[in-house]
């Protein structure tokens, strides 16, 4: 009898078998939020460009100039989510007056040059900071040409003149 007392508690252990399951299953929920967001321009080294809109090189302003920008050439670029309306404005450059922009002179910021955009190649529309453009994404990019005009002037001195205009694209 002394040699079934220590088999006791093995026995007892061996008839209670615990089931330990091999596997468990349980969801992962997924989701993602695309948000109403844009992109403009070109970014290079910082700084958000739609390039030059180049009037080019003339010895007198008596007769109307007209240019069209191009990509990446003064053109605006914009990119915004498919369906999201947005809107692109241009304030009045350096002279801050969308009716009356001037170019300035590099070395002497006294003499300029009138001239303007337009949202229209008849530039009937002046491209303002207030009405602007307005559209709807579509996911990709979509490019809207610049209509610029100098109109016939007294010529000023020599030299190179330019302009800075800050484009906004609000949504």
């Amino acid at each position: 009898m002394d040699i079934k007392l220590p088999l006791l508690p093995a026995l007892i252990v061996l008839s209670f078998q615990v089931v330990i399951p091999s596997s468990y299953g349980a969801t992962l929920g997924i989701t993602a939020t695309l948000l109403p967001a844009c992109t403009a321009g070109t970014s290079s080294a910082g700084t958000t460009t739609f390039g030059i809109l180049n009037f080019g090189n003339y010895a007198t302003l008596t007769s109307t100039i007209d240019v069209t920008s191009a990509q990446l050439a003064g053109s605006v670029r914009v990119n915004c989510v498919n369906g999201l309306s947005y809107k692109i404005l241009m304030d009045g450059g350096t002279a801050g007056n969308v009716t009356a922009r001037k170019m300035a002179n590099t070395t002497n910021s006294a003499l300029t040059v009138a001239y303007n955009l337009y949202t229209t190649a008849p530039r009937t529309t002046i491209w303002d900071n207030t009405t602007g453009v307005s559209a709807t994404g579509s996911g990709a990019d979509q490019w809207y040409p610049v209509y610029g005009r100098v109109p016939a002037q007294t010529t000023p001195a020599a030299g190179i003149y330019s302009d800075t205009v800050n484009v906004t694209v609000s949504w």
